[in-house]
């Protein structure tokens, strides 16, 4: 019977152990004892051990991962690692640059920008708007002079506010104001254009114009009538004689049905 007492009988020079590995002569007794060993087995103590052995190299070789596919689950591993790596950081990138805002400036941004500052909701946003009309900002720290913003609000978003040199902003409300009254004047200048046109169509109705006795400057006066269509009409009385009504202007070249219901009430042929 085979038995682990057996590994006694070993001469002790044989036993060597050192440097982590057996001298060649113990390997040699060792093969020599199982070999002795195996003769004294029973058939069917034989029978086991040989398929106890085959299964023990069997499945060393069909379950035990190779080198290679290790190698390339390692490799596999680290990629992975490397692209999660990589999603991170641009994770991380874009989580800062959502938080980098722009410089506000404080007396003319809009409520909806305004907003954008750590602290400030709509309420806040529309009380700087109604503090600056009374008072425009002349230092970032006349923030805390707006109700329901103080100290600790301001410590918050003053990174983020600003106030320009205030000869700049006179100088651009100067320019506002500029072109604030030269539209005003512009406007101005065509309602009195408007009023004297209507104004002259109110004489011309009190005056009607005589278009077999007017002369070219009175002729022009008559809307839809320039240079060349009274001169169109002084030639016509010239060669036709005097207009026997007034509905005989539309046979003037250049004066049809639109332009005769505009003369309509401002000529007369007596």
């Amino acid at each position: 019977m085979l038995s682990m007492d057996n590994l006694d009988n070993f001469p002790k020079e044989n036993r060597d152990f050192s440097d982590g590995h057996l001298s060649g002569s113990f390997l040699k007794s060792i093969v020599e004892f199982f070999k002795t060993a195996y003769e004294k087995l029973s058939k069917e103590q034989r029978t086991f051990f040989l398929i106890f052995s085959a299964l023990v190299v069997f499945s060393s070789v069909f379950f035990h991962p190779s080198y290679d596919r290790l190698k390339s689950q390692v490799a596999s591993l680290g990629d992975q690692q490397g692209t999660n790596q990589d999603g991170l950081d641009g994770l991380n990138a874009q989580t800062q640059r959502k938080y980098v805002s722009s410089i506000i400036e404080l007396n003319t941004a809009s409520i909806e920008e305004l907003q954008t500052l750590p602290g400030i909701g709509p309420s806040k946003a529309r009380a700087i708007v109604e503090y600056r009309k009374q008072h425009p900002f002349t230092k970032p720290e006349d923030l805390m002079n707006v109700p329901g913003i103080g100290q600790k609000t301001y410590e918050k978003l003053k990174e983020r506010i600003k106030v320009e040199n205030m000869d700049t902003q006179v100088q651009n409300n100067a320019v506002q104001n500029v072109t604030t009254i030269e539209k005003e004047n512009k406007n101005t200048a065509i309602k009195q254009k408007d009023n004297e046109i209507q104004l002259t169509q109110m004489r011309l109705q009190n005056e009607k114009i005589n278009i077999n006795t007017a002369t070219l400057e009175e002729l022009q006066k008559l809307p839809g009538i320039g240079p060349a269509k009274a001169q169109a009409i002084i030639d016509y009385r010239t060669f036709n004689g005097p207009f026997k009504n007034i509905e005989e202007i539309k046979n003037v070249k250049g004066i049809g049905e639109k332009t005769f219901e505009k003369l309509r009430d401002l000529i007369t042929v007596h």
